[in-house]
């Protein structure tokens, strides 16, 4: 009989495993589809992903009085992923452009052909990151006064690492399968847009990426910031 286990032997293995998995680490990359929304901004707009998985298909076998169920295949449920929208909608055209090749208009009006498959299926990267750490090496600020405007210098260096990959998903053959746009309505005006895109896809394999994969360097933002833009609002609302 197994011993039950505590508290500590879990910190022990949280450690030895060097942490946990966060699902608020990820990334997605997705095939370059013409002249519209390049594949490092969709990553950034994407919000939520599932991962891909796997249901196997069975099927009853009697064996006198005794029933069995017996795999004879498998089937890959859709993959779903939400992205934010920004102004100029470039993430709206880029699906759209996708399934558009999918399913090309002819000459006439209500007139589609269907593509071959081979000219549109690609392949998608979903990865889960590990998650990076940095120590402060130099911090730099100061702000200087030209007559009415006040300017913020600020520099930051960190000697660390960034997210790196820990397991990655490759889809194979896959194809945006359907839109679902979001319902517009002014009962909220803080509410951000977004739609969902499902994917359908051939199969799905994944891969571990070992942490010594990582590599240490430096880390280095800067900014200049001013007070224009508050002044100018202010007087904009005293009129």
């Amino acid at each position: 009989m197994a011993a039950p286990s505590s508290i500590e032997q879990l910190k022990a293995l949280v450690t030895a495993k060097k942490g946990v998995a966060r699902t608020n680490l990820y990334s997605v990359i997705l095939p370059s589809i013409g002249n519209t929304e390049s594949p490092r901004n969709l990553m950034l707009l994407c919000s939520s992903i599932t991962l891909p998985s796997r249901q196997l298909a069975t099927t009853q076998r009697e064996m006198g009085a005794d029933l069995q169920n017996v795999v004879y295949g498998f089937n890959n449920p859709n993959v779903t992923m939400t992205f934010r929208v920004l102004n100029d909608h470039g993430a709206r055209q880029y699906f759209e452009a996708w399934q558009d090749q999918i399913l090309p208009r002819g000459q006439q009006e209500g007139v589609y052909a269907s593509a071959y498959p081979d000219t549109y299926v690609r392949p998608i990267q979903i990865a889960q990151l590990r998650k990076g750490w940095s120590i402060p090496v130099l911090n730099y600020s100061k702000d200087i006064k030209l007559g009415p405007i006040n300017i913020n210098l600020d520099f930051d260096l960190d000697a660390g690492t960034e997210g790196s990959k820990a397991y990655e998903w490759t889809l194979d053959r896959a194809y945006p399968v359907s839109i679902a746009y979001e319902t517009l309505s002014d009962e909220s005006q803080n509410e951000i847009s977004s739609f969902t895109v499902e994917f359908s896809y051939r199969s799905w394999k994944g891969q571990y990426f070992a942490e010594n994969d990582t590599k240490v360097g430096f880390i280095a933002e800067g900014g200049i910031t001013t007070d224009i833009g508050s002044q100018i609002t202010n007087k904009l609302y005293n009129i």
